[in-house]
């Protein structure tokens, strides 16, 4: 079970093969989907909502606080066919985690 400790490393390991990403819908401010590596250049995302509560708690927390910045460009989700804003972490937030 992914707890908010681990959730924390894994986004901050873009680099690495077990890296995790935050992705907002772009049709619905409200969905957030956790995008993690498929291999083979894929990705796998499932909706927030599935993990434990303390994960979404976490993300929108890190959105209010500016932990983590909506990318303007969007892109396809190719597993589920949406369209979502990646979040990411700013530099100066990489270095305290």
């Amino acid at each position: 079970m992914l707890t908010v400790k681990k959730f924390k490393v894994m986004l901050t390991h873009s680099n690495h093969p077990g890296y995790l990403n935050v992705a907002l819908d772009a049709n619905n401010a409200n969905q957030f989907y956790i995008v993690g590596n498929g291999g083979m250049g894929t990705t796998i995302s499932t909706p927030v909502d599935r993990f434990l509560p303390e994960i979404k708690e976490y993300v929108i927390a890190l959105i209010k606080s500016g932990g983590l910045i909506k990318d303007e460009e969007t892109r396809l989700l190719l597993d589920r066919n949406i369209v979502v804003h990646y979040l990411s972490l700013p530099a100066a937030h990489l270095r305290e985690v």
